[in-house]
């Protein structure tokens, strides 16, 4: 009887040897790309949550005009590639304009091969790494679209609900705009009484990221949070940019800038409210103004543990730039620590 239970005990080892020999090891020196670790990004909601419009860069009516299948990608559940072709009806935010056809990229991970919607559609585009991304589309009618349409009338980061519209800078309660300064607009946070102010037409908006003060590979290849923001005027004739405000000659970007990040929207880190009067920034044609915003002294993003990706949608008015960066919490944490320390 020893015998023969030595003998299975022996049998045992010997097979979970066997299924551990099986398991494949990454070579010696192979990492893995940034961005491309498996799993559910830090702070992405488990169960697929409604649409928020509000957030969207792009947002427009359309068409499906071709459906070109790519390919699958065999998690749990399945990761359904494919592009679009469609022809823009008509534009709700953003630059596209109607009559033109455009291909983007659409990711869908689900159980079932998503069906796309053979009538109008409202779609939502952000614009990531120089290509067309479609971060979420339904089939148009009339209800959802008042709602929507409300949602791209207001500025980035603002949201209405329960018939109250209530903006990022609603944690300055009265200080966030002063009471005595009337603006003509649309549309006023119910908590604090600021108008809703939009770029408008014609004033070029975009972000880049800053080159770290020292390189690390495999570590800040996005850099170390920072990014250049810059308002520019194009055009050969003076642009007023109400949701950009200044004091005197200093413009207040901390009073006008939003981050998006996570589904939540936050106030530049250092805003303190507008406690005194305030006009719009003019630019003369040709005039470029720019600014630098850390997005690692953000308060509140669920900060990723490891190495991975976490995105920032930089916002003034109606305008953003969407920006993926790569997170590496041994290097970034330390230096969110000291942002964190300058701030108090």
């Amino acid at each position: 009887m020893r015998t023969k239970y030595l003998f299975q005990l022996a049998l045992a080892v010997s097979l979970s040897f066997t299924v551990l020999a099986a398991v494949p090891r990454p070579a010696p020196g192979v990492r893995p790309l940034p961005g491309r670790l498996p799993g559910r990004i830090p702070g992405q909601p488990v169960k697929p949550q409604p649409i928020s419009w509000g957030e969207k860069q792009i947002v427009a009516m359309a068409t499906i005009t071709n459906i070109k299948q790519g390919p699958t990608a065999r998690s749990f559940p399945p990761i359904f590639n494919h592009a679009l072709t469609m022809k823009i009806e008509s534009v709700l935010r953003g630059d596209l304009k109607a009559g033109s056809e455009l291909t983007a990229n659409h990711s869908a991970r689900q159980q079932q091969k998503p069906a796309y919607p053979e009538g109008k559609i409202v779609v939502a585009l952000s614009n990531v790494r120089g290509g067309l991304r479609i971060e979420a589309l339904e089939e148009a009618d009339d209800k959802k679209l008042r709602s929507i349409r409300l949602a791209c009338e207001l500025p980035l980061g603002w949201k209405s609900s329960s018939g109250k519209i209530v903006s990022p800078w609603q944690m300055h309660k009265d200080r966030a705009w002063p009471e005595a300064q009337k603006v003509d607009a649309k549309h006023f946070c119910s908590a604090t009484g600021r108008p809703a102010l939009l770029v408008g037409s014609g004033t070029a908006f975009s972000v880049e990221k800053v080159p770290p003060a020292k390189e690390i590979k495999w570590t800040n290849p996005d850099g170390d949070g920072e990014y250049k923001i810059t308002v520019t005027n194009p055009t050969d004739k003076p642009l007023t940019i109400e949701a950009l405000r200044r004091q005197g000659k200093r413009i207040l970007w901390k009073e006008s800038l939003v981050v998006l990040c996570q589904g939540k929207s936050f106030a530049v880190p250092g805003s303190v409210g507008l406690l005194r009067p305030s006009e719009p920034v003019v630019l003369k044609p040709g005039q470029s103004i720019s600014t630098i915003v850390n997005a690692l002294a953000l308060e509140g993003p669920s900060w990723p543990k490891g190495g991975y990706r976490i995105e920032f949608q930089f916002c003034l008015g109606e305008r953003s730039s969407k920006q993926s960066f790569y997170y590496m919490s041994r290097h970034h944490d330390v230096i969110r620590s000291g942002l964190k320390k300058q701030v108090n």
